[in-house]
């Protein structure tokens, strides 16, 4: 029997639904969701902690395939996969499970996200590419990140059955016909907009994801959805809340201020470099000055100071401050209004989700934090520390949430991640669902 990998140990099946009639095997489904650190984002400065053999590329992706390997999940999503290492490395290793995968990338970007199903237990029947890019557009805005989602739309049945069937054509097409009638499932995957300070853009990411999910919900009615990634968002987030709560989100007024767009530049204060002003005055008063220093007249230099052309000035000074004043009055009440027609369009055409482990807490309590209630204290593990990684799904009759993965003891992971044992910043997320 082969041994556990380090970072699966201590890690166990938690039920989270008590009193729902047992499933079959195959009527359970388990996903995973993962950030495995691109490679080409390691710098020994992220991670001082980190020995040097944990953030070689050889030592990582032998860790990653073991993890994988254990849990054995459905439905893999990935994220961070760094192209090259897509081609060389990870396409191959799932072809050799018995994976069928897709790959999305942007361009400007050295890694995307991939999901990856098991051949024997689905074939896929659309797909749908995101790019939150300036080819998308919400509510007027083009947006100006990089960042892309993957929507993949599979629907239960292997996809050899078929061709397992018998070798005429009426068996051929019952056999169609029956996986035609199956349930299916719609997974997406993603990674948003890493800057904390840009919940503007997070927000405006959200809502291009579950566009794309909904366009995928109305060609396929009666198909369950799952949402993976890393969301850059925690749940004190005013994204994570207009994600998850029930229609209407009340949102605090520190959750506001943080969506406000970073539009507004504190690059005001600039008189110094103000050919006119500091310097300006300093000339003027010198010139004045020696002009007047000699006799019974000279001036004092508070006098001069004190001369028509520094009152110009001052003034010249104040009216500047004002009109400052007033454009930042401006942009504000724009900026509140760009706000509000993000939070009123995510919540008038869009459903809340439910967090897989939106009450981890409750399982585990040493993972309670004042911060945030319900979701672990952490998904990412470095000098931060704290959660950004969530499997949402929409609850309906055709899913349920069955069991998740417990999270790792801290001490394990301490200082930081990547260590010896986990080969990623953050940790992996596992849940199982009845379909």
């Amino acid at each position: 029997m082969a041994s556990i990998p380090s970072a699966c140990a201590h890690r166990a099946w938690l039920e989270v639904a008590k009193n729902i009639s047992s499933c079959s095997d195959k009527d359970l489904l388990t996903v995973m969701s993962y950030n495995i650190l691109c490679q080409t984002l390691i710098k020994r400065s992220r991670y001082p902690y980190a020995s040097k053999g944990s953030l070689k590329w050889k030592t990582r992706k032998e860790a990653l395939f073991k993890e994988l390997k254990h849990w054995d999940a459905d439905i893999v999503c990935l994220q961070e996969m760094g192209i090259n290492y897509w081609n060389e490395d990870f396409d191959r290793f799932f072809v050799a499970n018995g994976y069928r995968s897709r790959f999305f990338f942007n361009t400007f970007k050295s890694h995307g996200v991939s999901v990856s199903w098991k051949r024997s237990k689905f074939h896929i029947v659309d797909e749908l590419h995101v790019s939150m890019d300036g080819s998308a557009e919400v509510c007027g805005e083009s947006l100006n990140t990089q960042n892309i989602a993957l929507v993949v739309v599979l629907r239960k049945g292997s996809e050899t059955r078929c061709l397992d069937a018998e070798d005429d054509e009426s068996g051929a097409r019952n056999c169609a016909e029956a996986l035609g009638k199956a349930p299916g499932v719609i997974i997406s995957n993603t990674h948003l907009y890493w800057l904390p300070g840009g919940c503007y853009e997070r927000l405006q990411q959200q809502i291009v994801l579950l566009r794309g999910v909904k366009e995928m919900q109305e060609k396929y009615p009666d198909f369950a959805v799952i949402s993976c990634g890393d969301f850059n968002t925690t749940p004190d987030d005013a994204g994570y809340d207009l994600l998850t709560k029930p229609r209407p989100v009340k949102l605090n007024e520190w959750q506001l201020d943080n969506l406000l767009p970073r539009t507004i530049e504190d690059d005001d204060d600039d008189e110094e470099d103000d050919p006119g002003s500091k310097a300006g005055k300093a000339t003027a008063a010198s010139t004045a000055v020696g002009s007047n220093n000699k006799g019974a007249g000279s001036k004092s230099y508070a006098s001069v100071t004190a001369s028509p052309f520094d009152e110009e000035c001052a003034r010249a000074k104040r009216a500047k401050l004002e009109e400052q004043e007033r454009k930042l009055e401006e942009q504000a009440k724009v900026d509140a209004e760009r706000v509000q027609r993000l939070v009123s369009t995510i919540q008038r055409d869009y459903k809340p989700l439910q967090s897989c482990y939106g009450a981890y807490t409750n399982i585990d309590d040493s993972y309670r934090t004042e911060q945030w209630h319900g979701e672990p204290k952490f998904t990412n593990y470095t000098d931060w520390k704290g959660t950004l990684d969530y499997i949402f799904f929409a609850p309906g009759p055709e899913i349920s949430l069955r069991d998740i993965v417990s999270l790792p003891d801290e001490k394990r992971l301490k200082p930081g991640l990547p260590n010896d044992a986990f080969p990623s910043d953050h940790v992996s997320l596992l849940a199982r669902f009845g379909i």
